[in-house]
């Protein structure tokens, strides 16, 4: 028990007082290996070593693929033509570009699989054409923020990469488990929308003809194919999903570069830099969890963990709902990606005891950590639109509450109905 609270104690510290998660994780590690070593014949050699295999892994190649196609999506303007294609399916609906802002981003989900470049490179898209058709600012913002949700829902999905590699399970069985949820989250969001637009008498847009809906995805069709490309190679079998990602890069620079003629050399050039330093901020992290899950296997605080929820929880339903709560707890302090870091290795371990699937219960706890991104006080994609959008931070979170309503209403289905999430999977990689 000593162990457990310095492990999480210091971390808990840490992270307080601002150090990065990543450092925050390897110090936590280090001042319990100098609780039971001293200071003085701490395994500096192990620490150095145990980070390092952190970082030596070949499915997380595709952490920094997807990172780059979100960002040659935002560079070369499809996201112009992803939004083009919604509004002439879904425009002309009670609410119509809400709707649009909710199925662009399913769209564009299948291409960057992360919330924030969602929000990022679609959110000034959508909030503009919402605004210019006379819709509340902060209205548009939340539509915004919660649609971007869906990102690491809709494979292909970073989270989700990072779940398959730390759970050790099929990233494609995560993937395909996703989906079910992810059209839920969309339905539901589109039904919210179409509830408050009605109350507020929203405008109601022409009905796009059948040409201008032809000439919207003859424009946008080949960005929308990148996910088949990925989903149809992993399933043949043609390439595992990091290989998928490498494939997706090279498709979306060339479709930029000599199709769309939108990427030039030196954006390209940009573009890399800046996906280079977000992928070292990731491995960073992937360094720091590495050594944190070691140390809490080497001092068996898992297990400890386990023994404990087993000798006080009997009820599977009953460890369902506190998990839940515990993560969405989790979520709401630290961002979605070290969360997966640090919860995994701790969570997979007991939810296999208790014969729960670790495909199933990851698209949970995806889901659930993407709730934290637009809830404060840390949520990462929540201040990403409303720096976006220019509104006050209070206007966003009132018109953001209603939005919790399917999101939170998806996670009980498909925390409580698992086969939402198993079907695809065992119907496709049987």
């Amino acid at each position: 028990m000593t162990i457990f609270l310095v492990l999480f104690g210091a971390l808990l510290l840490l992270l307080f007082i601002g150090v990065p998660v990543g450092f925050a994780m390897i110090g936590a590690s280090i001042c319990v290996l100098a609780l039971n070593r001293g200071f003085d014949v701490v395994p500096y050699e192990m620490v150095a070593q145990r980070t390092l295999y952190g970082v030596n892994s070949f499915t997380l190649l595709a952490i920094p693929a997807f990172l780059l196609i979100g960002r040659l999506m935002n560079e070369s303007g499809i996201s112009d033509r992803v939004f083009n294609i919604a509004r002439s399916a879904v425009g002309h609906l009670r609410g119509g570009l809400g709707h649009v802002n909710v199925l662009s981003s399913f769209i564009f989900a299948g291409m960057s699989g992360s919330a924030v470049a969602d929000a990022g490179g679609l959110g000034p898209v959508q909030i503009r054409a919402m605004e210019r058709d006379g819709y509340d600012r902060g209205f548009s913002a939340a539509v915004t923020a919660s649609s971007a949700t869906i990102g690491p829902i809709i494979p292909p999905s970073i989270p989700a990469v990072i779940y398959g590699a730390l759970a050790n399970v099929s990233i494609a069985a995560v993937f395909l488990g996703s989906i079910i949820p992810g059209i839920l989250m969309g339905l539901m969001m589109m039904g919210l929308v179409a509830f408050i637009s009605h109350r507020r008498g929203y405008p109601v847009a022409t009905r796009a003809s059948f040409s201008d809906f032809a000439r919207a995805m003859v424009a946008g069709f080949l960005p929308i194919l990148t996910p088949m490309i990925i989903i149809f190679g992993i399933l043949s079998g043609i390439f595992t999903p990091t290989e998928a990602s490498a494939v997706a890069v090279v498709y979306c620079a060339f479709i930029a570069a000599l199709v769309y003629r939108t990427l030039t050399l030196s954006s390209f050039w940009r573009i890399c830099r800046e996906t280079a330093v977000d992928t070292a901020a990731l491995l960073v992290i992937i360094a720091g969890s590495a050594l944190y899950a070691w140390v809490l296997a080497r001092y068996q605080v898992t297990s400890q963990i386990i023994d404990f929820l087993s000798a006080n929880i009997e009820s599977v339903v009953v460890l369902l709902i506190v998990l839940n709560l515990f993560i969405l707890l989790i979520g709401c302090f630290i961002d979605s990606v070290p969360a997966l870091f640090l919860l995994t290795p701790i969570v997979v371990p007991l939810i296999q005891t208790y014969g729960i699937d670790p495909i199933h219960f990851g698209v949970v706890m995806i889901l659930n950590l993407m709730i934290g991104l637009i809830t404060p006080p840390v949520g990462t994609v929540l201040f990403t639109v409303q720096k976006v959008a220019d509104v006050r931070f209070g206007m966003l979170i009132r018109e953001i509450l209603p939005f919790y309503i399917p999101l939170f209403g998806t996670l009980i289905l498909i925390t409580f109905i698992p086969w939402l999430v198993t079907f695809v999977p065992s119907v496709l990689l049987r």
